[in-house]
């Protein structure tokens, strides 16, 4: 348990990706979490937590969507709409909602787990899903930079191959094709634990990575290597 006084944590789709992970985590180190399951659909709804849980220290942006496997040529607006609502638009709310609180306070940490897709094409077409993910890497960067120097810090991580429910649930870790492509495709030659991309988010929400800033950590056993 960590040995600072308990911060205020926004965990958003928390049932869904590094969601149970990061709850779990944060959880157990004693601070103070808000868990929030439904996507977040608007900048009003976000408004709201902060204004009856907040204003919160630290934030873990964990944003879910579906992957759709397909050729470019085939997505259409509401496919590429979509991603962007779930991936994109929310996060531009949580740093426009959460980070005046930190910026006032000298203070804060904002974690947002990507996709290590953003990193290095993935095997299948997944074009859309990679440039939201990658989008939101952008930002990551951008937004880091912006706060520099404020006591606020944004960094980021990238998985993949990491036990979660939304992209790599039982059923999947289970089939044994699959486990031949881990060890063939993944350099560690194992998937990941959801825990270990949850310490990943902890750390970088932590004071041991206070000279990290605007980085997007690679957590996939390797696989973004190439």
């Amino acid at each position: 348990m960590a040995s600072h006084a308990p911060r205020r944590v926004l965990i958003t789709d928390a049932e869904e990706f590094l969601g149970p992970a990061a709850v779990e985590r944060f959880t157990a180190e004693g601070e103070d979490v808000t868990a929030l399951s439904d996507p977040l659909r608007s900048r009003a709804d976000l408004e709201a937590v902060v204004a009856a849980e907040g204003p919160f220290d630290v934030v873990v942006a964990n944003l879910e969507a579906p992957i759709t496997v397909a050729p470019v040529t085939a997505y259409d607006d509401a496919v590429v709409d979509e991603l962007h609502a779930r991936l994109v638009r929310p996060l531009y709310w949580i740093f426009a909602t959460c980070l005046p609180p930190m910026l006032e306070a000298g203070r804060g940490w904002v974690v947002v787990p990507t996709s290590a897709t953003a990193l290095r094409t993935a095997s299948n077409p997944i074009a859309g899903y990679e440039a939201a993910r990658a989008a939101q890497a952008a930002l990551v960067r951008s937004v880091a930079w912006e706060v520099s120097g404020r006591g606020v810090r944004v960094n980021g991580i990238a998985p993949n191959f990491i036990e979660n429910p939304s992209y790599f649930p039982p059923e999947t870790v289970a089939d044994p094709e699959f486990q031949e492509a881990v060890r063939r495709e993944v350099p560690a030659q194992r998937l990941g634990g959801a825990d270990e991309a949850a310490a990943a988010l902890w750390w970088l929400a932590s004071p041991e990575s206070s000279y990290v800033m605007g980085s997007v950590i690679a957590t996939d056993g390797g696989w973004s290597l190439g």
